[in-house]
């Protein structure tokens, strides 16, 4: 790096190089490790599906209510809170609360002894970690240097899907085997307390409304305004945002009741099932970002959407023995690598630095409505009229637009 770049970059609250990529690498472990736990919760519901069902004597419908009610507070709080940090320059001193709301909301599931209390206690625990995504996004994009962002969101999605999509539904399953599933969601409440200790003293509050993307940015010839060109990458973000989540949440939500219900696995051996594909999340999280910076995040979104398409085509037609099964879902859940591109890595070098956090909550917000809240009940009310193979049906329609989006996009965008 040069020393004008040197200057510049500590000018603006970075350390000087000597110790930049030791801090780096320290706000990319945090940071990581914030967004994976969010995730563990959030799917935390799918996980335990089974003992939901059984315990609270629930419909496939209400199963999906239970998502999609935490959906709708993630995706408010996190367009709110990602305009006050953008707009105060506080990512820091935003994050800190509320990851300690979200261990109290945890912890709040132990009162819960029936249906409306738990839609209650997600409800909350959804405005607590809606925030949470898009200022831990920022705070990496930002304070990443350009050439390192896609290297860091693929270590942060590698991470987020080892714990999240691998250890959570082996971890989770035999949790609630063992003490119930009110027990299975006070389990990130410890993390969470501990990661909000970890922010407190490792992430430096650099001045949200600046930062060292500025760079990335004038590339791809964004300046304080959107071009037509950004507001069409957006654009389209959002779009395939929406149906990438309802692909990922119909999986999340059905595919252990799918398993249970129509392949005979029991709760945790369907548990065992989730947990190899979180192994496939990992790959494919570290991959197609890592990929996407040398042959482009087009390139990579569609070949992440094609893959995404194999999940619902396996389970629905595959007739063969179960190791070929799990193959195909783990060959096709390499997808989920797709999800940094669109909601992270391309509207974070369209817009300026001081608008990352609101476009990343906008992103993530559509899509938690369109696709997690409305979708989970949608494919709910599916699997109670036709089965619990239509949702996956519907994914499948949904997942194949999104692949189709995807080759318009604008590119190469690198």
């Amino acid at each position: 790096m040069s020393e004008g770049e040197n200057f510049a970059m500590t000018s603006i609250g970075f350390p000087p190089s000597g110790t930049r990529q030791g801090y780096e690498m320290r706000m990319v472990l945090v940071t990581s490790l914030v967004i994976s736990f969010v995730a563990f919760d959030r799917l935390a519901t799918g996980y335990i599906g089974p003992y939901l069902i059984a315990a609270l004597d629930l419909t496939n419908t209400q199963l999906g209510a239970i998502y999609s009610t935490q959906a709708v507070a993630v995706a408010v709080a996190g367009y709110v809170i990602g305009r006050l940090s953008d707009r105060t320059g506080k990512r820091k001193h935003l994050l800190v609360p509320l990851l300690i709301l979200a261990a109290i909301c945890a912890m709040g599931s132990l009162l819960v002894q029936g249906y409306i209390a738990l839609l209650a206690i997600r409800l909350a625990s959804g405005a607590a970690l809606g925030g949470i995504s898009p200022i831990t996004q920022s705070i990496l994009t930002s304070q990443s240097p350009p050439e390192r962002i896609g290297r860091n969101i693929g270590v942060q999605t590698l991470l987020m899907f080892l714990i999240s999509q691998m250890l959570g539904p082996i971890v989770l399953s035999h949790i609630a085997d063992a003490w119930g599933w009110q027990a299975a969601y006070v389990a990130s409440a410890i993390p969470f307390l501990l990661l909000a200790a970890g922010v407190w003293l490792v992430i430096r509050e650099i001045d949200g409304r600046a930062g060292p993307s500025d760079g990335a940015v004038d590339v791809v010839g964004v300046g304080v305004g959107l071009t037509a060109l950004a507001r069409r990458k957006i654009g389209l973000c959002i779009v395939i945002s929406a149906g990438f989540m309802f692909w990922l949440v119909v999986h999340a939500t059905f595919l252990s009741v799918y398993l249970v219900e129509k392949m005979h696995y029991t709760p945790t051996g369907a548990g065992t099932v989730l947990g190899t594909l979180g192994l496939a999340g990992c790959v494919g999280g570290l991959a197609l970002p890592l990929l996407s910076d040398r042959f482009g995040r087009k390139a990579m979104l569609t070949v992440g959407m094609g893959l995404a398409a194999i999940v619902p085509t396996a389970i629905l037609l595959w007739t063969g023995p179960a190791w070929g099964l799990q193959l195909l879902l783990f060959t096709g859940w390499l997808a989920v690598g797709a999800l940094p591109i669109y909601a992270v890595l391309i509207p974070g070098e369209t817009v300026p630095p001081a608008r990352i956090a609101a476009t990343v909550a906008v992103t993530i917000g559509v899509g938690e409505i369109a696709g997690g809240v409305v979708g989970p009940i949608l494919a709910g009310q599916f699997a109670d009229a036709y089965g619990i193979a239509a949702p996956f049906w519907a994914a499948l329609a949904v997942v194949f637009v999104c692949f189709l989006l995807s080759f318009l996009m604008p590119g190469p965008s690198t």
